[in-house]
């Protein structure tokens, strides 16, 4: 019986996921016997597509970043694209896989930085970019500043190849920045700029530049620069359109920009009709590039993926990585007219904001659903409460009710009192079927509290601020705290959850279809993927790729020194054994030589006749 009832209700799974045959058939009596037995699906794949591999070298290649974009952004993408495992969904949880997502090629990759646990997006654009592994907030440079590295961009130029860096955020940001830049800080912006105008990559495009005119805004305008460089700067639609295959320079900052900043690209949850996407950018930079006869090279980062993260907007964060795949989809398409001669590689340089799947508050139910009542990012509702402050400097938390109401679709009762039960007062409620339906935007008392508490500290000045474990721990320190106390609240109830407003350092997917995409298989350093990708483009042949045997992994103990030492007294037993083998081998070698010596001796008395240079030949 027990048996029956787990194949049935494993049949009952495949059948809500799969759809396949039913059929009728014996069973053993009892419960179930009179259910039709699911049979499995007939041909279903069992591996990827390999057809969708080559080993040829790749003349074209895209690398995609998405900044902050560990798995678990990609995966709430999936799962708000598939029917919700909440109310709206009637219990159903199908993820639509994004198109990068159905790569035929999956690896793992660790982003740490030299120095740190918890990496920066320098260190990590370094690293894959480069190919080393740098500290924190450095940008081309080693360890200590003793070297400059080149990057894969650099690298492919040199070979004739055209490059494109693209980015959602500025152009002289941490990761567009490692791919031309060396400087020792990543907000050295200026300095930045002006290696960028050097670089003569011929085509950027995406956000503006951070600090055009310096730190003091006593320099000469970073646009300038890149004019007097020879560069084009495209910063209007109409710009924009007339850019070719025969325009050498060009450097396209997106016509509409960032209200709350006035430099990155717009999210898009908050753009409008007609506004430029990621994706016009890409389509522009492969009509500009692919006129090389050489090929190309084109780094294409979402980097505001990142930035809503690092507010705790889940529903910024999810939509931004749904439009992350139409830019995507511009290279897909290349790729199927080229498909021998292209290579698309989509990864992240690390996570961000400790974003996760499921909190206690929900149980294991997700609304993704609620995500819908979020109109605008958390960037944009600073704006958006900004003016509403500057004309009521006055505001009272009523007065900014209908704000929350408006773009986070909360429901509001604000006389409601929390009223706590025991855990068997609870029990019972159920039991009696007593429970109240509530709707699930409804603010509790405690999230009010909250609420509330969040717009005080927002009304006062900055430096009038609490700065409590409790605050920091939720964020207000680093962002307006009505604003972040509101994107977290929502991804609440939606049974998301966020840990941190920093980046943390779990291992980061590596998606990769085309020439070359099977070296990207397996679990490597973030430096590997700078190597793979010349590997592909035929810039490294690499060395033996034989692994030493699998044995359990120890506790690292002692300084990176001692290890060293450790280490290096490992190599030198190994090579005394070594040695030891070699001094054996030759001992047996000179019994051998010794005895084919006898033996040639008694040969040589048995025939006189046989000259001496025969006998020592013998020996030998």
């Amino acid at each position: 019986m027990k048996k029956t009832v787990i194949l049935s209700l494993c049949a009952s799974v495949l059948m809500s996921v799969c759809a396949p045959t039913m059929i009728f058939a014996k069973q053993e009596e009892g419960q179930w016997s009179e259910l039709p037995v699911a049979t499995l699906e007939e041909g279903r794949a069992l591996t990827e597509d390999l057809s969708l591999i080559s080993k040829n070298r790749a003349k074209y290649v895209f690398l995609f970043i998405g900044d902050g974009m560990g798995n678990i952004p990609v995966s709430a993408a999936e799962y708000y694209l598939g029917p919700d495992n909440g109310d709206e969904g009637n219990g159903q949880a199908v993820a639509q896989p994004l198109n990068f997502a159905k790569f035929p090629v999956v690896g793992l990759q660790n982003p740490t930085d030299a120095d740190h646990y918890v990496p920066d997006s320098a260190g990590t654009a370094t690293a894959f970019g480069n190919g080393v592994k740098i500290d924190s907030n450095v940008i081309g440079l080693t360890p200590g500043y003793t070297e400059q590295t080149e990057s894969i961009a650099e690298k492919a130029q040199a070979q004739g190849k055209a490059v494109g860096i693209l980015s959602t955020v500025t152009l002289n940001h941490a990761t567009p920045a490692a791919f031309y830049s060396n400087v020792e800080h990543r907000r050295n912006y200026y300095e930045i700029g002006e290696q960028m105008a050097a670089s003569n990559f011929e085509y950027f495009a995406g956000g503006s530049l951070g600090k055009r005119t310096g730190a003091e805004d006593d320099q000469k305008d970073l646009y300038e620069v890149l004019e007097e460089k020879g560069y084009m700067v495209a910063d209007t639609q109409e710009e924009f359109d007339t850019i070719t295959a025969d325009t050498e320079k060009v450097y396209a900052p997106a016509s509409v920009l960032s209200e709350s900043d006035g430099s990155s690209m717009k999210y898009a949850i908050d753009r409008q009709e007609g506004e430029p996407t990621l994706a016009d950018m890409v389509a522009k930079g492969i009509e500009v590039l692919s006129a090389n006869e050489e090929g190309f090279f084109m780094m294409t980062e979402s980097g505001k993926i990142d930035w809503a993260e690092h507010a705790n907007d889940a529903a910024t964060t999810i939509k931004e990585v749904i439009d992350f795949q139409d830019s995507i989809q511009e290279a897909i398409d290349f790729y199927y007219e080229h498909p021998e001669e292209t290579l698309i590689v989509v990864t992240a340089d690390h996570p961000t904001g400790g974003f996760t799947i499921g909190n206690s508050e929900t149980g294991y139910n997700s609304y993704f659903h609620l995500l819908d009542n979020q109109k605008v990012s958390q960037e944009q509702f600073d704006v958006i409460f900004a003016k509403a402050k500057e004309e009521n400097p006055e505001m009272t938390f009523e007065d900014a009710v209908p704000l929350l109401e408006e773009n986070f679709g909360f429901i509001f009762d604000l006389e409601a009192e929390e009223v706590v039960k025991t855990a068997g007062e609870v029990e019972k409620a159920a039991e009696e079927g007593e429970e109240e339906a509530k709707d699930l935007m409804l603010v509790t008392p405690y999230e009010l509290a909250e609420l509330r508490y969040a717009f005080e500290q927002t009304m006062k000045p900055y430096e009038e601020r609490n700065l409590g474990q409790a605050d920091i721990i939720k964020g207000y320190h680093a962002y307006e705290p009505l604003s972040i106390a509101a994107t977290r609240l929502l991804a609440r109830k939606a049974g998301l959850a966020f840990t941190t407003v920093d980046h943390s350092p779990e291992k980061v997917p590596v998606f990769a279809i085309g020439a070359g995409a099977a070296m990207f298989e397996g679990n490597f350093e973030n430096t590997d993927i700078a190597y793979k990708i010349l590997a592909a483009m035929g810039l490294y042949e690499g060395g033996d790729t034989k692994m030493a045997p699998l044995e359990v992994t120890k506790k690292f103990s002692g300084s990176i020194e001692e290890n060293d030492k450790e280490e290096a007294s490992k190599e030198t037993v190994e090579v005394e054994e070594v040695s030891e083998e070699s001094v054996e081998e030759s001992s047996d070698s000179e019994t051998s030589e010794e005895s084919s010596e006898d033996s040639s001796a008694e040969e040589s008395s048995n025939s006189e006749e046989e000259p001496e240079e025969v006998i020592e030949s013998s020996a030998e």
